[in-house]
Protein backbone atom coordinates (compact mmCIF):
# COMPACT_ATOMS: atom_id res chain seq x y z
CA UNK A 1 0.00 0.00 0.00
CA UNK A 2 2.93 2.30 0.88
CA UNK A 3 4.72 1.54 -2.27
CA UNK A 4 0.82 2.55 -4.43
CA UNK A 5 1.07 5.94 -2.46
CA UNK A 6 4.69 6.74 -3.18
CA UNK A 7 4.44 5.87 -7.13
CA UNK A 8 0.71 7.54 -7.09
CA UNK A 9 2.49 10.95 -5.32
CA UNK A 10 5.36 10.78 -7.75
CA UNK A 11 2.59 10.24 -10.98
CA UNK A 12 0.57 13.38 -9.58
CA UNK A 13 3.90 15.86 -8.97
CA UNK A 14 4.77 14.80 -12.44
CA UNK A 15 1.14 15.44 -14.13
CA UNK A 16 0.87 19.16 -12.29
CA UNK A 17 4.75 20.12 -12.97
CA UNK A 18 3.70 18.94 -16.91
CA UNK A 19 0.64 20.97 -17.04
CA UNK A 20 2.00 23.74 -14.91
CA UNK A 21 4.67 23.93 -17.53
CA UNK A 22 2.68 23.44 -20.31
CA UNK A 23 1.14 27.17 -19.10
CA UNK A 24 3.94 28.98 -18.26
CA UNK A 25 4.95 28.19 -22.20
CA UNK A 26 5.59 31.21 -24.52
CA UNK A 27 3.36 31.77 -27.49
CA UNK A 28 4.44 33.87 -30.92
CA UNK A 29 1.30 35.69 -31.66
CA UNK A 30 0.15 37.56 -34.42
CA UNK A 31 -3.48 39.95 -33.58
CA UNK A 32 -4.57 39.95 -37.76
CA UNK A 33 -7.22 41.07 -39.69
CA UNK A 34 -8.11 38.60 -41.81
CA UNK A 35 -9.45 40.06 -45.32
CA UNK A 36 -13.36 39.27 -46.88
CA UNK A 37 -13.57 36.81 -49.58
CA UNK A 38 -12.80 39.56 -53.13
CA UNK A 39 -9.48 40.52 -51.52
CA UNK A 40 -8.51 36.76 -49.96
CA UNK A 41 -8.81 35.57 -53.36
CA UNK A 42 -6.96 37.84 -54.83
CA UNK A 43 -3.52 37.44 -52.74
CA UNK A 44 -4.24 33.54 -53.06
CA UNK A 45 -3.92 33.93 -56.99
CA UNK A 46 -1.62 36.38 -56.77
CA UNK A 47 0.57 34.21 -54.45
CA UNK A 48 -0.03 31.26 -56.52
CA UNK A 49 1.94 32.75 -59.67
CA UNK A 50 4.77 34.01 -56.91
CA UNK A 51 4.90 30.80 -55.50
CA UNK A 52 4.74 29.16 -59.38
CA UNK A 53 7.88 31.37 -60.46
CA UNK A 54 9.98 30.43 -56.86
CA UNK A 55 8.62 27.52 -55.07
CA UNK A 56 10.93 28.49 -52.05
CA UNK A 57 8.75 31.35 -51.10
CA UNK A 58 5.54 31.32 -48.64
CA UNK A 59 2.31 29.38 -50.04
CA UNK A 60 -0.62 30.89 -49.18
CA UNK A 61 -3.43 28.54 -48.08
CA UNK A 62 -5.54 27.13 -44.84
CA UNK A 63 -2.63 26.99 -42.93
CA UNK A 64 -0.77 29.92 -44.34
CA UNK A 65 -3.58 32.57 -44.42
CA UNK A 66 -3.55 36.36 -45.97
CA UNK A 67 -4.08 38.65 -43.23
CA UNK A 68 -3.15 42.39 -42.70
CA UNK A 69 -1.10 42.31 -39.25
CA UNK A 70 -2.12 44.33 -36.08
CA UNK A 71 0.34 43.55 -33.58
CA UNK A 72 3.31 40.53 -33.15
CA UNK A 73 4.80 39.28 -29.79
CA UNK A 74 5.21 36.68 -27.22
CA UNK A 75 2.97 35.82 -24.79
CA UNK A 76 2.33 33.27 -22.17
CA UNK A 77 0.00 30.65 -23.13
CA UNK A 78 -1.56 31.00 -19.89
CA UNK A 79 -2.42 34.58 -20.99
CA UNK A 80 -4.35 33.55 -23.91
CA UNK A 81 -7.76 33.88 -22.66
CA UNK A 82 -6.92 36.81 -20.98
CA UNK A 83 -6.05 38.38 -23.84
CA UNK A 84 -8.90 37.37 -25.88
CA UNK A 85 -11.21 38.55 -23.23
CA UNK A 86 -9.70 42.03 -23.66
CA UNK A 87 -10.06 41.86 -27.89
CA UNK A 88 -13.59 40.46 -28.12
CA UNK A 89 -15.53 43.76 -28.41
CA UNK A 90 -12.59 45.18 -30.65
CA UNK A 91 -13.85 44.49 -33.97
CA UNK A 92 -16.85 46.07 -33.55
CA UNK A 93 -14.95 49.48 -34.95
CA UNK A 94 -13.42 47.97 -37.93
CA UNK A 95 -16.22 45.35 -39.32
CA UNK A 96 -18.07 47.60 -41.37
CA UNK A 97 -15.51 50.28 -42.37
CA UNK A 98 -13.70 49.93 -46.22
CA UNK A 99 -10.24 49.40 -46.14
CA UNK A 100 -8.49 49.54 -49.39
CA UNK A 101 -6.01 47.91 -51.29
CA UNK A 102 -3.58 50.79 -51.92
CA UNK A 103 -0.78 49.05 -54.26
CA UNK A 104 1.01 45.70 -55.44
CA UNK A 105 4.60 46.80 -53.47
CA UNK A 106 7.71 45.36 -54.61
CA UNK A 107 10.96 46.32 -55.69
CA UNK A 108 11.33 47.42 -59.00
CA UNK A 109 15.12 47.76 -59.31
CA UNK A 110 15.83 44.56 -58.44
CA UNK A 111 16.05 41.19 -60.32
CA UNK A 112 14.21 39.65 -57.66
CA UNK A 113 11.75 40.99 -54.80
CA UNK A 114 9.85 40.27 -51.60
CA UNK A 115 6.20 41.86 -52.56
CA UNK A 116 3.15 42.33 -51.25
CA UNK A 117 -0.18 44.29 -51.00
CA UNK A 118 0.13 47.54 -49.59
CA UNK A 119 -3.55 48.75 -47.67
CA UNK A 120 -3.81 52.25 -47.06
CA UNK A 121 -3.16 53.29 -43.55
CA UNK A 122 -6.45 55.19 -42.87
CA UNK A 123 -7.57 56.74 -39.40
CA UNK A 124 -9.62 54.13 -38.78
CA UNK A 125 -6.74 51.10 -39.41
CA UNK A 126 -4.91 53.41 -37.60
CA UNK A 127 -6.86 53.62 -34.71
CA UNK A 128 -7.60 49.90 -34.65
CA UNK A 129 -4.06 48.64 -34.69
CA UNK A 130 -2.66 51.23 -31.91
CA UNK A 131 -5.90 49.69 -29.84
CA UNK A 132 -5.13 46.59 -30.07
CA UNK A 133 -1.43 47.61 -28.67
CA UNK A 134 -2.57 49.28 -25.42
CA UNK A 135 -5.21 46.26 -24.73
CA UNK A 136 -2.45 43.45 -25.31
CA UNK A 137 0.54 45.36 -24.42
CA UNK A 138 -0.05 43.97 -20.67
CA UNK A 139 0.80 40.64 -21.66
CA UNK A 140 3.45 40.52 -24.05
CA UNK A 141 6.80 39.07 -23.06
CA UNK A 142 10.46 40.92 -24.11
CA UNK A 143 11.66 37.30 -25.98
CA UNK A 144 11.08 33.59 -26.56
CA UNK A 145 12.76 30.91 -28.29
CA UNK A 146 11.89 28.48 -31.31
CA UNK A 147 9.52 26.84 -29.56
CA UNK A 148 7.06 29.81 -29.24
CA UNK A 149 6.32 29.28 -32.69
CA UNK A 150 4.81 26.46 -34.89
CA UNK A 151 7.40 24.48 -36.34
CA UNK A 152 8.33 23.56 -39.52
CA UNK A 153 6.98 20.84 -41.32
CA UNK A 154 10.34 19.80 -42.90
CA UNK A 155 12.18 20.43 -39.36
CA UNK A 156 14.15 23.16 -40.18
CA UNK A 157 14.90 25.87 -37.14
CA UNK A 158 12.85 28.92 -37.11
CA UNK A 159 14.65 31.71 -39.43
CA UNK A 160 16.87 34.22 -37.51
CA UNK A 161 14.99 36.90 -39.21
CA UNK A 162 12.08 35.75 -37.38
CA UNK A 163 12.92 35.79 -33.86
CA UNK A 164 14.51 39.09 -34.73
CA UNK A 165 11.46 40.15 -35.74
CA UNK A 166 9.08 39.22 -33.06
CA UNK A 167 10.35 41.06 -30.25
CA UNK A 168 10.96 43.92 -32.18
CA UNK A 169 7.37 44.67 -33.83
CA UNK A 170 5.99 47.14 -31.37
CA UNK A 171 9.40 49.44 -31.01
CA UNK A 172 10.55 49.23 -34.87
CA UNK A 173 7.77 48.50 -36.82
CA UNK A 174 4.43 50.35 -35.00
CA UNK A 175 2.62 53.32 -34.39
CA UNK A 176 4.53 55.77 -37.11
CA UNK A 177 6.40 52.86 -38.50
CA UNK A 178 2.92 50.60 -38.85
CA UNK A 179 3.09 49.15 -42.53
CA UNK A 180 -0.02 47.31 -43.25
CA UNK A 181 0.07 44.92 -46.15
CA UNK A 182 -0.86 41.08 -47.23
CA UNK A 183 2.84 39.53 -47.71
CA UNK A 184 2.71 37.30 -50.89
CA UNK A 185 6.19 35.98 -51.22
CA UNK A 186 9.23 36.26 -53.46
CA UNK A 187 9.57 36.52 -57.02
CA UNK A 188 11.25 37.49 -59.99
CA UNK A 189 11.08 40.92 -61.28
CA UNK A 190 9.52 40.73 -65.02
CA UNK A 191 6.63 38.22 -63.28
CA UNK A 192 6.07 40.95 -60.47
CA UNK A 193 5.68 43.46 -63.02
CA UNK A 194 2.68 41.08 -65.42
CA UNK A 195 1.22 40.83 -62.26
CA UNK A 196 1.17 44.20 -61.56
CA UNK A 197 0.09 45.56 -64.70
CA UNK A 198 -2.86 42.40 -65.68
CA UNK A 199 -3.40 40.50 -62.37
CA UNK A 200 -3.62 43.22 -59.55
CA UNK A 201 -6.82 45.12 -58.40
CA UNK A 202 -6.83 48.11 -56.33
CA UNK A 203 -9.99 47.62 -54.19
CA UNK A 204 -12.05 48.32 -51.46
CA UNK A 205 -13.22 45.62 -49.17
CA UNK A 206 -13.92 44.49 -45.35
CA UNK A 207 -12.25 42.96 -42.73
CA UNK A 208 -13.87 39.09 -42.52
CA UNK A 209 -12.75 38.81 -38.71
CA UNK A 210 -10.01 40.28 -35.93
CA UNK A 211 -8.23 36.95 -35.19
CA UNK A 212 -5.11 35.79 -32.91
CA UNK A 213 -2.97 33.16 -34.41
CA UNK A 214 0.18 31.59 -33.84
CA UNK A 215 3.22 32.36 -36.04
CA UNK A 216 5.23 30.04 -38.08
CA UNK A 217 8.25 30.98 -39.74
CA UNK A 218 8.40 34.10 -42.07
CA UNK A 219 5.29 35.79 -40.45
CA UNK A 220 2.94 33.32 -41.21
CA UNK A 221 -0.04 32.64 -39.80
CA UNK A 222 -0.38 29.14 -38.88
CA UNK A 223 -2.35 28.13 -35.98
CA UNK A 224 -5.68 29.74 -35.39
CA UNK A 225 -5.96 30.70 -31.60
CA UNK A 226 -9.18 32.67 -31.72
CA UNK A 227 -11.73 34.99 -34.04
CA UNK A 228 -13.73 37.58 -33.23
CA UNK A 229 -17.59 36.43 -33.14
Amino acid sequence: MKQFLFVFIIFMGFTFNSCNTMKNEKIAIDVLIVPSEEMYSQALQLNSAIHNNNPETIKLDENHIPHITLLQGFIFEKDLPKVENVLKDVFESIKKEDLNAEKFSYSKNEAKSFAMISVEKSQKLMQLHEEVIEKVKPFLQKNASENAFVPNPDGSPISKSTLNYVPNFLKKYSYRNFDPHISLGVADKKVLDSLERNVFKSIDFNAASLSIYQLGDHGTAQKLLWKSE
